[in-house]
């Protein structure tokens, strides 16, 4: 006798398991719509660009952009007919944000860099993976305080970015410890 099993699941839990109809190109078109987005404010210090509903976008930034003067965002995007929602953030909230910052401003050299763009003193580690300096052989580089990857306890939010050099590509990986009012 073998094990009998339930075609709805294990337990029937009332979810719909059927595929979404068009799921290849539902995806396609939120990928097109987050690249459009994420174009349209290039000239931002970007943090995450969430879909909250149906053509409807979550934009958060730290800073506006320097040199060149904001987008007319409100005409560019009716033409896609997308809906967007902006949220500022401070320059040391996200993980995001961080790693966005050091990417823009990224140079050969990664305390050059790290003078440049501060990381937060208490609840932030960055580790950086390449060919610092532009050494023959690719390194690893740790700044900041380690933080506890195996308690439950603190909410962490990381991030991964990759910075292009004239020597390559060099991995940056940021996790910083969530304020306790963010839960």
């Amino acid at each position: 006798m073998g094990q009998k099993n339930n075609p709805n699941g294990f337990r029937h839990t009332g979810l719909d398991i059927n595929p979404v109809a068009n799921y290849k190109m539902l995806f396609q078109k939120r990928l097109i719509q987050k690249k459009y987005i994420e174009g349209v404010y290039r000239n931002y210090t970007l943090g995450n660009v969430l879909e909250k509903g149906k053509d409807t976008w979550i934009v958060e930034y730290s800073k506006l952009p320097k040199k060149t003067s904001a987008v007319d965002k409100e005409n560019v995007l009716k033409l896609k007919n997308l809906t967007i929602i902006e949220k500022k953030l401070t320059d040391n909230e996200n993980a995001t944000v961080i790693a966005n910052n050091l990417k823009k401003e990224f140079s050969i050299n990664l305390k050059k860099t790290l003078q440049k763009n501060k990381i937060p003193d208490s609840g932030c580690h960055l580790i950086s993976k390449g060919r610092h300096n532009g050494a023959e052989i690719a390194n690893q580089e740790e700044y900041g305080n380690r933080l506890p990857m195996q308690t439950v306890k603190e909410p962490i939010e990381y991030a991964y970015k990759t910075a292009l050099t004239k020597y390559g590509l060099i991995s940056l990986k940021i996790s910083t410890l969530l304020k306790k009012n963010n839960k």
